[in-house]
């Protein structure tokens, strides 16, 4: 983060929520007699790949850009608008994962622990977003969402809709199954598994309503960095319940559910040439509300799949486990 224009609160909301869910881990930790050493290890190895991994995921997206234009300075520049959400997310698990490894845990088992203050997190670290400039906001609020803190003004009294309140408010949500698994949910890892369809599908609907600054858009700015990593996370965890049990449907209906988002994603910048043709001029001028619904239920259909590869996977698992048990 820099400390110009403010950010001083983006920072000390971020050291808040990063210091809030290392305690909740470690009293987790403690009431299930497990070494509190993974949280201060976690405390030290989640930022740091946090950081890392969020620089590198923005740099691998921005890759081609620096190329052709032969400069270089985002690769030191510590700023909000040079780093990856997701990324940092993705870095902060594996760093978490590391430290409970190195303190004699299971790695899943520690995730598992860690969804919830996870969640703490990355709803303070949404707030934070606040104070990051335009990083957060979306474009002109609907008129029934135009109150604090969902929307503020503009210089010229214009409400704008404060995306990262929706993403805060969204990932409060997800302490639902952070903290109460579906049944089934056996194995360990199921609870951040199921926590993290969650983000990552609600997620790539959100971002469909930001305004798009540099850090989510590719060159050709039809498609947001963070939804691709989302997507791509999704995808790998439905693949790993799915090649558990041999049933591909759930992943077979992300990748449809992803062509439909990507096909959306066109429609919406106008880069579906039906759109200029005469006669559809509803669609060219409802482009962005359509898509935005659409978008809606693409994400809910996302995490109606990833729920059913993790259930499948565990119910796979289960009879395993009971058959083994009835054979002894």
């Amino acid at each position: 983060m820099t400390l110009e224009n403010g950010t001083e609160f983006a920072v000390w909301m971020i050291l808040a929520g990063l210091t809030a869910a290392m305690v909740w881990y470690g009293a987790r930790l403690e009431k299930h007699r497990l070494p509190v050493s993974a949280m201060w290890r976690a405390a030290v190895f989640g930022p740091v790949f946090a950081l890392i991994c969020a620089k590198a995921c923005y740099l691998i997206h921005d890759l081609g850009v620096n190329l052709y234009e032969g400069s270089f300075g985002e690769l030191t520049a510590f700023t909000a608008d040079t780093f990856s959400f997701a990324g940092g997310a993705l870095g902060l698990t594996a760093g978490t994962a590391l430290a409970a490894r190195r303190s004699g845990i299971r790695s899943m088992k520690a995730l598992d622990l860690f969804a919830a203050p996870g969640c703490v997190l990355i709803c303070l670290a949404r707030i934070a977003e606040a104070g990051m400039d335009t990083i957060g906001m979306g474009d002109e609020a609907p008129e029934w969402l135009r109150f604090f803190p969902f929307a503020s003004p503009d210089s010229w009294g214009d409400m704008y809709l404060n995306v990262f309140a929706l993403m805060a408010v969204t990932a409060l949500a997800c302490l639902i199954p952070a903290l109460r698994p579906g049944d089934g949910e056996k194995r360990e890892g199921d609870i951040f598994r199921r926590t993290a369809v969650c983000l990552l599908s609600a997620q790539i609907f959100l971002e469909m309503l930001l305004q798009y600054p540099f850090i989510r858009t590719f060159i050709t700015s039809f498609v947001s960095l963070e939804q691709v990593l989302c997507a791509v996370l999704l995808l790998a965890i439905a693949v790993r319940g799915c090649v558990r049990n041999r049933k591909w449907t759930p992943a077979a209906a992300i990748i449809l559910l992803l062509g439909v988002s990507a096909f959306f994603q066109f429609y919406r910048d106008n880069k579906i040439p039906f759109v200029f043709e005469e006669g559809w001029e509803w669609a060219l001028e409802n482009a962005r509300t359509i898509s935005i619904t659409a978008f809606f239920l693409v994400s809910a259909g996302l995490a109606a799949a990833g729920f059913a590869a993790l259930r499948a996977s565990s119910g796979t698992v289960h009879a395993k486990n009971v058959n083994a048990a009835e054979q002894e």
